[in-house]
């Protein structure tokens, strides 16, 4: 098994419709095997190098634990270039969503030469760059996206405020993305809506105050994390969730798959026009740091533990541990959904996945009571 893994969904059905619901990660728990005992400041590098997926967040959670331990205070400058790096993979991730894995998903051609594009202007911010190059990066992905994502500028698409507004845009835009959201809004708006609560977006009070405790006290928090004793859903969802557009479709819709694809949305538009407030870290008693990233796909935790120069213990939570909890948004949200027919279930699960965009592969599974 891969250091990524795999989700497993699976369903079960009765009268017609989903009765109950399950995903579990199948990934090996080797985050401290790999790095206790090795040089602290190794630690990004490592962590940069073993995940393929959301790689530069991880480096940047690894190094930011590490530095919170050691009792080190990020200059600004970092911390910017930092955050730029994390916004500049945010929308890579959101764009291959749109752009490729969700068309595909529909059945559609997916749209690798516009992502490609993405990808090669925005290289100077995935490398942290803040300077002249960074603003030029920032200036055409900006353009880019306008082409090819949103039909307007990104800074009128975050000026939309009610579902009226989000539909004519849908109609409207002018875009292959405008015309996929059109899709999902007319077919699966309301899928998978779910009662479980959003994790507030990172922040070091929080997550030190209250986050840190949960670990400390539980030896498998990292297969079912919680907080305040609950399932939460992590993302954009959870980010976005006080933007004016999010909150009107959450209300018309539940926190489903039409909010979910607004929020990304949104959530792409800000990450073109501002980076900053996407990482920190605090440090702990006993040598030991916790980091948070706000990743494209949620919420990242990194807990070091040093003695001297050397890691002695480490503890990574990732995202798709937080949405796909036994008792988390997919397994609440698919329960009562239509399963008259197999392949329009398994498609309409396999949305329900993407919108809540695990880090592994999936392998779908039906059974009937």
């Amino acid at each position: 098994m891969s250091i990524e893994g795999e989700l497993v969904v699976s369903v079960t059905t009765a009268a017609g419709r989903v009765a109950a619901a399950r995903g579990q990660v199948q990934r090996p728990r080797v985050a401290n095997k790999l790095f206790a005992g090795r040089p602290a400041r190794d630690a990004g590098t490592l962590a940069g190098t073993l995940f393929a997926i959301c790689g530069r967040s991880q480096a940047v959670a690894a190094d930011a634990a590490v530095e919170a331990a050691r009792g080190e205070v990020e200059p600004p400058t970092l911390r910017e270039a930092r955050d730029t790096r994390v916004a500049a993979e945010t929308i890579q991730e959101h764009a291959w969503r749109l752009l490729v894995d969700w068309p595909k998903l529909e059945g559609r051609a997916p749209q690798v030469e516009a992502l490609a594009l993405v990808r090669r202007i925005i290289a100077p911010l995935l490398g942290g760059g803040t300077g002249s190059e960074g603003a030029r990066a920032r200036s055409e992905a900006e353009a880019w996206a306008e082409r090819t994502i949103f039909g307007m500028p990104p800074q009128a698409f975050l000026a939309l405020a009610t579902v009226g507004d989000f539909e004519l845009w849908v109609r409207r835009g002018g875009t292959t993305v405008s015309a996929l959201a059109a899709h999902l809004v007319g077919e699966r708006a309301m899928l998978g809506a779910s009662d479980v609560g959003l994790l507030p977006a990172g922040g070091d009070d929080w997550v030190a105050g209250e986050v840190e405790a949960e670990v400390d006290g539980d030896a498998a928090f990292e297969e079912a994390p919680h907080w305040r004793g609950e399932a939460r859903e992590t993302g954009p969802l959870a980010r976005m969730a006080g933007h004016p557009l999010v909150a009107a479709t959450v209300a018309t819709w539940g926190r489903g798959v039409g909010a979910r694809l607004a929020a990304r949305l949104v959530e792409l538009a800000a990450a073109l026009v501002a980076v900053d407030g996407r990482h920190g870290a605090r440090r702990l008693e006993g040598g030991a740091g916790l980091s948070w990233v706000e990743t494209p796909r949620g919420l990242l935790l990194h807990h070091v533990v040093l003695e001297g120069e050397r890691i002695a213990a480490y503890r990574i939570v990732a995202p798709t541990e937080w949405n796909f909890h036994p008792s988390g948004a997919f397994s609440r949200g698919a329960v009562g959904i239509r399963a008259g027919n197999a392949g329009r279930l398994e498609q309409d699960v396999r949305w329900l996945v993407a919108s809540l965009d695990p880090c592994v592969g999936v392998r779908f599974e039906a059974a009937h009571a």
